[in-house]
């Protein structure tokens, strides 16, 4: 992957974690997705979160439900449109079986 990468992959602490469902106060999951901040940045992803979710902030937990991922899919442009193309998978999956993922920021 360009973007995310698995905890087996992560090579420092910078960055947001993708968690399946509810937050549940547990870090660094194995079947959490993650992405380096300055990826996060520079890919356009904080800003689009930003143009959906009006009171995001990168420094806590952020609860995406189905209609919030529709309009982040509507919105996303350029490489923010391929970072969300590469989470897409792993959102449809977390929204049907928990109907809701949670971005846990840095």
């Amino acid at each position: 992957m360009k973007y995310f990468c698995v905890k087996d992959e992560l090579h420092g602490t910078d960055c947001h974690e993708f968690f399946r469902g509810q937050w549940d106060d547990r870090f660094w999951n194995d079947d959490s997705l993650y992405i380096y901040d300055d990826m996060f940045r520079e890919s356009g992803m904080r800003m689009l979160l930003s143009m959906v979710i009006p009171d995001y902030s990168p420094y806590d937990t952020t609860e995406i439900f189905p209609d919030d991922w529709e309009q982040i899919c509507k919105l996303a442009k350029g490489t923010a449109a391929e970072a969300v193309a590469e989470l897409e998978m792993w959102a449809e999956s977390a929204l049907k079986e928990h109907g809701m993922f949670t971005i846990l920021g840095i």
